[in-house]
């Protein structure tokens, strides 16, 4: 229950080791608490998903029974009129790709705090005797029966559940409720609306991608597109409530009024979407999520973005998120779906520099993200990553390049530290080379924030800087560990030949 201070990024140090940050800082510096009701632990802010339950119970319940927490003040919320209570997680036990990859064999603040607030929990509800459920995007983790029993927990739901959560919570009250349940959403118009503010201003654009890429559990949604009058009046909640800027949140926002099999932009929907919750009064709008190769496909649309934001004007810098994954055209061809559409599988390594180039022409700046370790991959594979990697800093990039270790929904084929190969070492290397060579490029987008003061930014642009340090340290050691004693040095020369396509023309198509 955090707007993190502004910034998604701060989302990441939740991935990272509780070992190694201090609470207080995480609590005070980084993720301070959204404003909560000192008397009752009502939130005053909260996470999209919950207020979509909460839009959705109150087609049931009188409003008055339907009561959205702080898991910090639990105590004040839970009573014995209590009757369930329903948990939305991200990433519960730590398990996906961004935690164990920062927080390799540690307890990561996010599973830290998610077992806090559950034996909490447990106690109260021995002492209550309530239901307990849980969903959103990590709920995966908790769907096995001594995981769900070790945290108290009655039913887990895999899933979208804004059509089904009114009937499930019924039949939790009644006891009749399943262990487990697998749903998604129909009907478009049975999304509700939210009613009250959300985490970072944040208001949900669109839902599915299409794109299909075998990893993702995004791609088993159907692509859905909200309203503009939709997103005006759930816009207008967060803008009333005091935020100064909208965050549209998609799984995929440049395919936002697509209605083509080539995955072209749908130039004027989009840029009609930004003018219209522009023109509410935010100072800008910025978007969760887009696709390097809907960016290479129109560049004036990145260009209209940024004007209607005034982003060349101001000089002002808007982080979003990307996925690469890998740029070896055998693994793209298998793993990426259409991920490189309205382009040949054979272009994503030119779809991505040349994406990576109009982002930072138009003030964007990427945190994009690589696969490392997937249960087929070559060091061949890795070596064309590797290539690009390269030409980022050849050519300047300003972005984060976020190297993931490759997880299984199933567990069983997911990769880990020790099993790193020469190759893939050497990109995760050059992935934390780039973001280090970055770091001054970051720290203004991460700073920018009315409530830090000159001390507190000083302070701040330390952490930061010494973070970053740490991790390199980390892979120095890690290296001697894996290669018998060698060094980064001399583990990456051998793939430092650079077979590089930056100077290559990307082959386009007629738009």
């Amino acid at each position: 229950m955090t707007n993190y201070r502004g910034n998604f990024l701060y989302g990441f140090i939740a991935c990272g080791p509780y070992e190694v940050l201090p609470e207080w800082v995480f609590d005070k510096v980084f993720c301070p608490a959204v404003e909560t009701d000192p008397v009752t632990g009502e939130a005053k802010v909260a996470q999209v998903g919950l207020r979509r339950v909460e839009s959705a119970l109150h087609q049931g319940y009188d409003k008055k029974d339907v009561f959205v927490a702080n898991p910090e003040h639990l105590a004040k919320s839970i009573g014995p009129d209590t009757k369930v209570v329903g948990i939305n997680v991200m990433d519960p036990l730590g398990m996906a790709p961004v935690t164990t990859t920062m927080a390799p064999e540690k307890l990561s603040y996010v599973a830290m705090k998610f077992k806090k607030m559950c034996a909490e929990i447990i106690q109260l509800k021995k002492k209550y005797d309530f239901k307990v459920a849980v969903g959103g995007n990590g709920a995966w983790e908790l769907a096995k029966s001594d995981r769900m029993k070790v945290h108290g927990i009655d039913t887990v739901v895999v899933g979208e559940a804004d059509e089904l959560a009114l009937d499930l919570f019924h039949d939790l009250e009644k006891g009749d409720a399943p262990e487990l349940m697998h749903c998604f959403v129909k009907n478009i118009q049975n999304i509700p609306e939210i009613t009250k503010p959300t985490v970072n201003s944040l208001i949900e654009a669109m839902r599915g991608c299409g794109r299909g890429c075998d990893f993702c559990d995004v791609n088993k949604r159907s692509k859905k597109d909200l309203s503009i009058e939709r997103l005006q009046r759930e816009a207008k909640i967060n803008l009333d409530y005091g935020f100064d800027s909208v965050w549209l949140h998609s799984d995929e926002m440049l395919l936002y009024g697509c209605d083509n099999r080539d995955f072209i932009p749908n130039r004027d929907a989009i840029t009609d979407l930004w003018k219209g919750l522009k023109g509410m009064g935010a100072n800008f709008i910025g978007t969760t999520h887009m696709t390097f190769s809907a960016v290479a496909a129109d560049p004036q649309l990145m260009r209209n973005i940024a004007d209607v934001n005034r982003q060349h004007e101001t000089g002002r810098w808007l982080a979003t998120n990307l996925g690469i994954e890998t740029v070896s055209p055998p693994m793209v061809k298998k793993h990426l779906g259409v991920k490189t559409r309205p382009f040949a599988t054979e272009e994503w390594g030119s779809v991505v520099r040349e994406g990576a180039k109009i982002l930072n022409e138009n003030h964007w700046f990427p945190a994009a993200t690589i696969i490392i370790g997937w249960p087929d991959e070559t060091p061949e594979d890795s070596q064309a990553t590797i290539d690009m990697m390269n030409d980022f800093r050849t050519m300047n990039f300003r972005g984060l390049v976020a190297p993931l270790l490759y997880q299984d929904f199933s567990e069983k084929n997911s990769m880990h530290f020790g099993n790193l190969n020469e190759a893939q070492f050497t990109l995760f290397w050059r992935c934390w080379e780039n973001n280090l060579r970055v770091i001054n490029d970051i720290i203004p987008i991460i700073l920018r924030n009315k409530t830090y003061g000159p001390p507190m930014k000083i302070f701040m642009y330390g952490i930061l800087k010494a973070g970053t340090w740490a991790i390199m340290r980390y892979l120095r050691g890690l290296c001697k560990d894996l290669f018998n004693g060698r060094t980064p040095d001399e583990i990456i020369e051998k793939y430092s030949r650079s077979r590089s396509v930056s100077s290559q023309k990307m082959i386009t198509k007629k738009l």
